[in-house]
């Protein structure tokens, strides 16, 4: 094995003394882009003032003119993308991600790894992109369930002035739990470990100089005190095993995968590698200035801030005689990344302007009005595997002649694993509504399992958040689904980077026409002007469609401010102030006995609903919060297995 070290600064002077003794790679990174190649506004850098990055068209530029420049000892560059590149903005999501692709053949990126979200659209939509593409996917641990033959290459080799990099890609293995399964319905995953060591090995047997994996794990937030705990985890379970077999299998059992931090991220991945030189990460949007080194194997890992903001640069040094890795340096000072900032690069004309075009048409193909004749299909999947549900509580069943509709926080769900889906779907099935809207599913393929157990429902869930979706559970007895879209995806930043889901839904006993927006604003007191802005968009935008022949929407969710607030204090006002709207929910708004909230020292009503007048034939509704603690014994039992937030009905006709 190649013994990797780390050099100081100093140790790069005394080597750049000798400069035949080595010779230097340009590596270029991006990760978690989500479609964000357009300019954007930095409003999380600057709320008040933000700066404008410029993105895709400069970086292009910015790799051209590299390019054209390299150095004696710059021997070539090596671009690479660590996954989730298309979800997100509505640039990615209209055409299933071909645009994006078509932006990274103009790059020239030699190798891309699959991350969670790119399988949005099912495995089968990523092997088309990867048709398209003028370089290589690679993951070394999915399969199909037939042939048994991998879905990607394992791994590519690119030759740079006879040095040989070996790059291999992983994925998550726990994809079950993240993605849906119809999303993967054919495929397999296995162990990130075994896949990696097993290449990289393959690739030191070819003569490899360089090993590289391409990982969509993620570095999480806060890396020190995530890897302390992975090392405080395994030493208390006597993990010695050379694949973090027992690691795994401990935080299975306690539900720690729940909790994607301690999982196995980049950081046990880099832990428990062999032959790796180092590790190019995306998976999560969080961005590192110096890289990750771990002393356990001696290897690098890097990643940097998503949502095309920055990229990675740093120079690759290798030993010329033996092509042994070296180390690394800085492009700029003290940093391996670089922010697209407007002030600090130029851009490209032609390609800014193909990429506004893109933007253009795409958005505009979101914000189009619904065909109210057109049937669309839900999320779930054409197999249902398990409908048997639990009885241990007596929950009294809410159909009426009406229209029943929920809203529903659901924090972290699934809470509680296996035992937040019996208890969820049970008391579901019971109550037994037209609709419900919720909010805060931590992981998608968990509410697959719920849904699992709700064969009666169909249900549409978020596609372009950045974490804790939202979704919308509808009877398919009683409710057509005309029309899905997810407003403010290229602005999202005032909705926490949750954009409002929308339904566009017909109601078939009385083919009454209803569009249903369902919303997670930004939490805590510091949320506040994000909210109250998140508010006027979202009002600014229907005041244009209630122009249009279509009037009957309820927007509803967790505001995450209570309506008795004082003035100024909240984010209604825009609603409030407009007569052709009202607010059930302000009935029981000082109900303290139905606060949807009822947490000490918080206890408040966070979960609204609007309506407009035009949707009601008359005054007879009825809105509740729904006791579901006192169903299930006490307020202690019902957070435990479902939520902190209790749900809000609102009954009309």
């Amino acid at each position: 094995m190649v013994i990797r070290l780390f050099f100081s600064f100093l140790s790069f002077a005394i080597l750049q003394s000798n400069q035949l003794d080595f010779g230097r790679i340009h590596v270029i990174t991006t990760n978690d882009i989500h479609g964000m190649i357009g300019e954007q506004e930095a409003a999380f850098m600057n709320p008040n003032f933000p700066p404008t990055i410029i993105g895709g068209s400069a970086y292009y530029k910015y790799v051209r003119a590299l390019e054209k420049n390299l150095s004696d000892l710059d021997q070539d560059i090596l671009t690479l993308d660590g996954g989730n590149f298309f979800q997100g903005h509505p640039l990615g999501i209209a055409d299933s991600g071909k645009t994006m692709i078509q932006w990274m053949n103009k790059i020239k990126y030699d190798a891309v790894v699959p991350g969670n979200t790119d399988f949005i659209y099912g495995y089968k939509n990523l092997v088309q992109l990867s048709k398209i593409s003028d370089f290589p996917f690679v993951a070394s641990n999915i399969f199909y369930d037939n042939s048994k033959e991998h879905v990607f290459k394992p791994y590519t080799i690119v030759n740079i002035d006879g040095v040989k990099i070996g790059i291999i890609g992983v994925v998550s293995s726990d994809m079950e739990n993240i993605v849906l399964k119809k999303n993967i319905d054919g495929i397999y995953f296995t162990s990130e470990i075994e896949a990696v060591n097993k290449y990289a090995n393959e690739l030191k047997n070819q003569n490899v100089d360089i090993v590289i994996v391409l990982s969509s794990l993620g570095i999480p937030w806060q890396r020190e005190k995530v890897y302390n705990k992975f090392i405080e985890l395994k030493d208390q379970v006597s993990d010695n095993s050379d694949d973090g077999s027992i690691y795994r299998e401990y935080i299975k059992k306690n539900d720690q995968t729940l909790d994607r931090d301690y999982d196995f991220n980049s950081l046990v991945l880099g832990y428990y590698t062999k032959e790796v030189d180092f590790i190019i990460s995306g998976g999560i949007s969080k961005g590192y200035r110096k890289p990750w080194y771990d002393k356990n194997n001696h290897t690098y890992i890097f990643q940097n801030y998503g949502n095309g903001t920055e990229f990675g640069h740093f120079k690759m040094r290798y030993d010329i005689n033996e092509n042994n890795f070296l180390g690394y340096e800085y492009v700029v000072s003290n940093s391996i990344t670089q922010t697209l900032f407007i002030d600090d690069f130029n851009f490209d004309k032609v390609q800014y302007n193909w990429i506004q075009d893109k933007i253009e048409n795409s958005i505009n193909q979101i914000y189009k009005s619904p065909d109210w004749s057109s049937v669309h299909y839900g999320d779930r999947g054409s197999n249902v595997t398990n409908s048997n549900l639990t009885s241990n509580w007596d929950v009294p069943n809410i159909d009426t002649d009406k229209i029943d509709v929920i809203t529903w926080n659901c924090e972290f769900f699934p809470t509680f694993g296996d035992s937040t889906i019996d208890a969820l779907s049970e008391v579901v099935m019971d109550l037994y509504p037209d609709i419900i809207a919720f909010q805060e599913i931590k992981q998608r393929g968990w509410f697959d399992k719920l849904m699992d157990k709700l064969p009666e429902y169909d249900f549409v869930i978020s596609e372009q958040s950045s974490f804790m979706d939202q979704a919308i559970i509808y009877r398919n007895d009683l409710i057509r689904l005309v029309n899905r879209s997810e407003l403010f995806a290229e602005n999202d930043y005032n909705f926490a980077g949750r954009p409002p889901l929308k339904c566009d839904l017909i109601y078939l006993p009385s083919n009454k026409r209803l569009s249903i927006i369902n919303l997670h604003m930004k939490c805590c007191d510091s949320g506040l002007e994000r909210r109250k802005k998140a508010s006027q968009m979202l009002y600014d935008h229907l005041d244009k469609m209630l122009n249009s022949e279509h009037t009957n929407y309820i927007v509803l969710g967790d505001w995450n401010d209570d309506l008795k607030d004082a003035e100024g204090e909240h984010c209604f006002d825009p609603f409030l102030n407009d007569e052709r709207y009202f607010s059930p929910t302000f009935d029981i708004t000082y109900d303290m006995e139905q606060a949807s909230y009822p947490k000490e020292p918080y206890f408040s009503f966070l979960d609204h609903i609007f309506v407009t007048y035009s949707l009601l034939d008359n005054d007879n509704y009825v809105v509740r919060t729904i006791p579901i603690d006192e169903y299930m014994g006490s307020y202690d039992i019902y957070e435990k297995y479902i939520s902190d937030h209790m749900p809000v009905l609102f009954t009309f006709e």
